[in-house]
């Protein structure tokens, strides 16, 4: 074995396993990608990845246990900082998108059809729902408080859910935006469609940008 080879293989930590594989499923999504393609966007053999993985789809699911981790940050933020439920709201959206599109950070939140094991789906599906369970109870509270509009918590809830989750496949970290700027259009967007009062609405994206549209263009 050379000495740089030697070299890389110690230089591979999970982390940077994890962030590198988490932007090639992104842009490849699971079914197109091979360890192959991984081990080249870490610039190593695929036998010095072998020495830290398992298998591709071991790669997957910490990826996406990352994902859900950063989601259940992001409320447990938002409840130690505020009891407004528009705050919250934003507060949980914006760390949650802040840290997916951080260009250090590896998750992927799209699962294709059958990439997992059922023992491994059923696993992510738990903790998925765990975290569902809480946006929708936090929307549930906007409604009681009067702070949001009526709406069925569960659907507004997949519907901010099904805009959030796509940010990876298309968010640019060379763009003209940073990931902390969408973040913040996308969260005061996002929450000034439930308020009775949108104007309340005091995010940095909200005055600087009237929509994610314009503000990616």
């Amino acid at each position: 074995m050379s000495r740089r080879t030697t070299t890389r293989r110690a230089t591979l930590t999970q982390e940077r396993i994890l962030n590198e594989s988490a932007r090639v499923f992104n842009r490849r999504g699971y079914h197109g990608t091979r360890l192959d393609d991984i081990a080249r966007a870490l610039h190593v053999t695929k036998a010095a990845l072998y020495y830290h993985v398992r298998s591709k789809e071991d790669v997957l699911f910490q990826c996406h246990l990352r994902s859900l981790e950063i989601a259940m940050e992001g409320m447990a933020l938002a409840r130690e900082r505020t009891t407004a439920p528009d705050e919250r709201l934003r507060i949980a959206l914006r760390h949650y998108m802040e840290r997916m599109t951080d260009q250090l950070t590896a998750t992927v939140v799209l699962l294709d059809e059958g990439a997992l094991s059922p023992v491994l789906h059923r696993r992510l599906v738990q903790k998925r729902d765990a975290f569902e369970r809480e946006l929708r109870a936090l929307l549930e509270d906007g409604v009681a408080a009067g702070t949001f509009v009526a709406c069925d918590p569960k659907l507004i809830g997949l519907a901010i859910l099904g805009a959030i989750n796509w940010i990876p496949k298309w968010f640019d970290p060379d763009g003209p935006r940073s990931g902390a700027e969408v973040a913040d259009v996308f969260a005061d967007y996002l929450v000034r469609g439930l308020l009775h009062e949108p104007a309340r609405t005091n995010g940095a994206g909200a005055g600087a940008f009237a929509s994610p549209a314009e503000t990616l263009a």
